[in-house]
């Protein structure tokens, strides 16, 4: 073969391209491995990223309703807490036997009602009611029955008493009505609709059916509260002491009646005869 000087070095600078291309060829794969060194440790590193997340999620969402579950849990405790304070309450202001008002907590109510009325001036009344001969209904039905015919009066006074009125049990067989702006005359013939009332009820009794009466004792406040206490008592105390004394005169004369006392005066009235 005959070749040329030219040819020859053609050849050597081919060889030596060659080498150059390897070289570059070389650091080439070399960056590439280093690149995908690289994409490992980045998706490595964005896959335990994607797993810390998942479990960051998954914890936020327990520590979520674990919250939510304590929430409930308070607000289960606090209404839980406010309807026995709630029972606490009705209990302190209920007769356990009739289910209404029990005497302190109606006091309350008087002489609420009896500050309201200071800017009014309006008729404040109060009437006094107990039942007659109740002591012989025990004794000849039970004590059952006398307990029947305490709840059978206050279910009476409520279902005929207007949306204003006040009850509750005084103590023992006696009751106590709170009619506020209601004057003299008025509550006279309001006592007299409850009187009737009662003596409408019927009870079951051992053998037979009976039936009760009751006596009402009533006043009236007019004109401004009085600025000094009667006979050493507030005024509430003294209009139910005044109602008290003419319940005393309306079981002395007779019982199933109404008397009608004037506070500051005193005088009393058969409240069963037409007002003047």
């Amino acid at each position: 073969m005959n070749r040329t000087r030219k040819n020859t070095e053609t050849d050597f600078t081919l060889f030596d391209n060659e080498e150059r291309v390897m070289e570059h060829a070389e650091t080439i794969i070399d960056g590439l491995e280093e690149t995908t060194d690289l994409i490992k440790t980045l998706s490595a590193a964005y896959k335990r990223a994607v797993k810390d997340q998942k479990r960051m999620v998954r914890l936020c969402d327990r520590m979520q309703e674990e919250l939510r579950a304590v929430k409930e849990r308070l607000e289960g405790e606090v209404t839980a807490r406010a309807e026995l304070a709630e029972q606490f309450r009705v209990q302190a202001i209920t007769d356990g036997m009739t289910q209404i008002f029990n005497r302190s907590h109606f006091l309350e109510l008087c002489d609420h009602e009896l500050k309201s009325r200071a800017r009014t001036e309006a008729p404040l009344s109060v009437a006094l009611l107990d039942v007659d001969h109740f002591k012989s209904v025990n004794d000849t039905y039970g004590h059952a029955a006398g307990d029947e015919v305490l709840r059978t009066v206050a279910r009476t006074l409520e279902n005929n008493l207007r949306q204003s009125d006040v009850i509750a049990r005084w103590g023992g067989e006696e009751f106590g009505i709170l009619m506020p702006r209601t004057s003299p005359e008025n509550a006279a013939a309001l006592a007299e609709r409850l009187r009737k009332a009662v003596q409408d009820q019927s009870f079951d009794g051992k053998k037979e059916r009976f039936s009760i009466t009751a006596s009402f004792g009533l006043t009236t406040l007019e004109g401004p509260n009085p600025t000094t206490k009667r006979s050493g008592m507030s005024v509430i105390d003294g209009l139910f002491k005044c109602a008290d004394d003419a319940l005393y005169d309306a079981k002395s004369s007779g019982r199933n009646k109404v008397v009608a006392a004037e506070y500051v005066k005193g005088v009393k009235l058969d409240a069963t005869e037409e007002p003047a």
